[in-house]
């Protein structure tokens, strides 16, 4: 077991271009989707309808701000469809009293995030001027105001991250797990792929019939895989923690213990398609395949949460990068513990069982 670990960290002495690229892919990604500035809002062009004054768009644009990490800039609609047509801004927004408009270029997870909080503002004013309707009293918006800032009983609350709440959309944290997450799944696998290698050429024969035995040969084998693939993350996240400012938070015990059972379920995965391949020519014609797919039906690319095909849903809970993603974002975004995460724990560790078993069967029957 010792000698073929070794052996492994020996082989990446003398190659270590492929886990370089991996963690330089990772930053590049990261910067492009996330972003590098410290911008920590996002503009949203607004134009309002005629039927709104100047001092009613104000008023707008100050109950729109409350929404955080986006900004709402009052602009024209023309030139509103000039930036989108342009692709200076994904989309816009047209207000009036009783609807609102986006005006959409492309696609946008972001949008599904102001679409929410304008359909709960959109529902609480209109249930004020109903209010007024059958009081006849035109304080009520005022009286509901004051009681908003001067409660009678001050309830500490923390958010939650279930079906029915509002969750909370950290554009650099969605990044910095997602495109981490996602490279590491070349960079394990392929520190596998001397497996499918020695199979290929006969000598995995060899170890078998020598004196190792078969678990220290595994043993070998994968401990250089989760070793590997846990320090690229850990790497990843230490320095957009502390060289770029990413609001990771104090949580890296917490981290960890993610971060070490997506890694476990990930290697078993690796195991799994080695057992289905002869070749490692096979394994690097799957693993991109794989890898981009788990990671759109994972969420590691736009949030999971502003999906809504039931089909795509479904299919999200067999991919061991939506667990990571929810117990990350639940422990960095949501102030979680283990504790409230440990389904998205437990179900890691129940992936990589799995595949981990399934996946060593079929290299025996081989």
């Amino acid at each position: 077991m010792k000698s073929i670990f070794i052996l492994q960290w020996q082989r990446l002495k003398r190659q270590p271009l492929m886990i370089v690229s991996m963690i330089v892919m990772t930053m590049l990604f990261i910067f492009f989707i996330g972003g590098s500035t410290d911008q920590s809002t996002i503009p949203i062009p607004t134009s309002f309808s005629d039927e709104i004054s100047e001092e009613a768009q104000n008023d707008w644009i100050k109950e729109l701000n409350e929404l955080d990490g986006f900004t709402f800039q009052p602009i024209k609609e023309k030139v509103i469809k000039e930036q989108v047509a342009l692709g200076n801004a994904s989309f816009g927004l047209r207000v009036s009293s009783d609807s609102y408009t986006f005006i959409t270029g492309t696609k946008d997870s972001n949008q599904a995030i102001v679409d929410q909080f304008l359909s709960n503002l959109y529902m609480e004013n209109n249930q004020i001027d109903q209010v007024i309707k059958q009081t006849g009293n035109n304080q009520v918006e005022t009286i509901v105001e004051n009681k908003e800032n001067n409660p009678p009983v001050t309830v500490k609350a923390s958010v939650g991250e279930t079906d029915g709440d509002f969750f909370v959309f950290d554009n650099k944290l969605h990044a910095l797990f997602g495109m981490t997450l996602f490279f590491a799944i070349y960079t394990i696998v392929f520190t596998l792929s001397e497996v499918a290698e020695e199979k290929q050429r006969g000598s995995w024969d060899r170890l078998i019939l020598s004196p190792i035995k078969k678990w220290q040969i595994y043993i070998g084998y994968l401990s250089y895989s989760f070793i590997i693939g846990m320090t690229q993350i850990i790497i990843v996240f230490v320095m957009f923690y502390y060289l770029f400012g990413f609001e990771i938070g104090s949580y890296w015990l917490e981290i960890l213990s993610i971060v070490a059972l997506y890694t476990f379920a990930i290697v078993s995965l690796g195991m799994l398609l080695i057992g289905f391949v002869r070749k490692s020519s096979q394994l690097g014609a799957i693993v991109p395949i794989v890898a981009v797919s788990m990671a759109m039906l994972g969420g590691a690319y736009w949030p999971i949460e502003i999906v809504e095909n039931h089909f795509v849903l479904a299919l999200s809970k067999g991919i061991p990068v939506t667990y990571a993603m929810d117990a990350l974002k639940g422990v960095t975004i949501y102030q979680q513990s283990l504790a409230e995460n440990v389904q998205s724990l437990a179900t890691l560790f129940l992936m990589g069982v799995i595949c981990m078993g399934v996946g060593i069967n079929l290299m025996e029957r081989r």
